[in-house]
């Protein structure tokens, strides 16, 4: 009996946001953040606690912070893999 056909690995969850993609931060466990701050996606990171992680940084800082996905949004809607809902559809 072949052991490889009765396993299948998990399905690892695609990051929204790619690197070198500008974001913004929604909130950060109660620490305030310019809400004028862009960050860059540095780095994806694997889940924790059921939400994928990145490395990010402002330019105007020196350090990096590590921010789970469902804390971000896309700096502008144009920056995001979501704008094809955005695409207009020809007409016949």
């Amino acid at each position: 009996m072949n052991m490889h056909r009765r396993y299948k690995t998990p399905d690892t969850p695609n990051h929204r946001f790619a690197i070198g993609q500008k974001v913004r931060m929604k909130g950060w466990g109660g620490n305030k953040v310019k809400s004028a701050a862009t960050f860059r996606i540095m780095a994806t990171l694997p889940a924790a606690g059921g939400s994928l992680q990145y490395r990010i940084r402002d330019d105007e800082e020196k350090h990096e912070r590590i921010a789970t996905e469902d804390n971000l949004e896309a700096a502008d809607m144009w920056s995001s893999k979501e704008r094809s809902t955005f695409d207009l559809k020809e007409e016949s």
